[in-house]
């Protein structure tokens, strides 16, 4: 169903408008059903990859919203998962997720098929004690959060381990690690520290360059603030998009820390339900976001 519907524009510094183009979803366990689903990616065609968290598996959707295929089931087996929750997709159009209490990184197809996996649960290098949220850069390095051994590992998109930096010192954490990550378009990264309410910047090899942000929540409260912000992505255009959760919207930021526009992803401030979580930008440039708690996801168009 197309909704087409102006969303409320709130603290505007430019002249966008999101327009909610349509919902896909809803609660259950049949195809194109989810329960609870966190990240989301595209890939070159736009289709869309779905962390169906409490399903335990992943769903594929085209760039209207049509239901393509699924694969997975609660397990430890090759191809099964524990309640993954991060997703990335390489050049070549591999999916990988992060198998959360299964501590390990699991590689397909993009129909599905098992290629490999790399981690269980430990202290070492490839190894994981819950790997939350996943990027690629432009040279097909996959960045992991490793989030109770305190780091971020680095693999080759054959799943070869690279490196490993951070401490808890140096990625900040308050309660929680970091819970997702991105790769800004000058290669920097860029992780969500939910729980400090900010965003903090890296390089690549784990020099922490900048934080952005701080606690703000409520009603009107002003562009730059957030309330545990989770999922991040960036448009072809360099710009920057973050779900802020408990203020229930998402921000656009226009990459020199500035955030210029937001927009309540449930219409209004509504505290029982409309939990944005994961965020991607397709190539046709339209803004795909996992609602957590409505199980849906909501696709957006900006009109400049």
């Amino acid at each position: 169903m197309v909704l087409a519907a102006f969303l409320q524009l709130t603290h505007a510094q430019s002249n966008s408008q999101a327009v909610l183009v349509r919902k896909t979803g809803g609660f259950g366990s049949k195809p194109g059903e989810m329960k609870f689903p966190t990240m989301i990616a595209t890939d070159k065609q736009s289709n869309l990859y779905v962390v169906d968290q409490h399903n335990h598996r992943i769903q594929k959707f085209d760039s209207s919203g049509n239901f393509i295929l699924m694969w997975g089931k609660q397990g430890g087996a090759e191809g099964e998962f524990n309640y993954p929750f991060g997703i990335a997709i390489d050049s070549k159009g591999d999916v990988f997720v992060s198998d959360m209490n299964n501590n390990r990184i699991q590689q397909f197809s993009a129909d599905g098929q098992f290629i490999r996996s790399v981690g269980h649960y430990g202290t070492a290098n490839a190894e994981f004690k819950y790997p939350y949220g996943i990027a690629f850069d432009k040279n097909d390095v996959l960045f992991v959060i490793d989030a109770f051994n305190y780091r971020v590992q680095k693999f080759t998109n054959q799943l070869q381990f690279i490196s490993a930096w951070g401490s808890a010192e140096s990625i900040g954490i308050k309660l929680y690690m970091p819970h997702e990550i991105a790769i800004m378009p000058d290669g920097n990264v860029i992780m969500s520290d939910r729980q400090n309410h900010r965003l903090s910047v890296f390089s690549g090899n784990g020099n922490l360059l900048r934080r952005i942000g701080d606690y703000g929540e409520g009603s009107g409260t002003k562009a730059g603030l957030f309330s545990e912000p989770h999922g991040i992505a960036f448009s072809s255009a360099g710009d920057m998009y973050v779900c802020d959760r408990y203020n229930f919207r998402v921000q656009q930021g226009n990459g020199k820390n500035d955030f210029v526009y937001s927009w309540l992803t449930g219409d209004i401030f509504d505290d029982s339900k409309n939990f944005p979580l994961g965020i991607t930008v397709g190539a046709n440039g339209h803004i795909y976001v996992t609602d957590h708690y409505a199980h849906v996801v909501s696709e957006y168009k900006l009109m400049r």
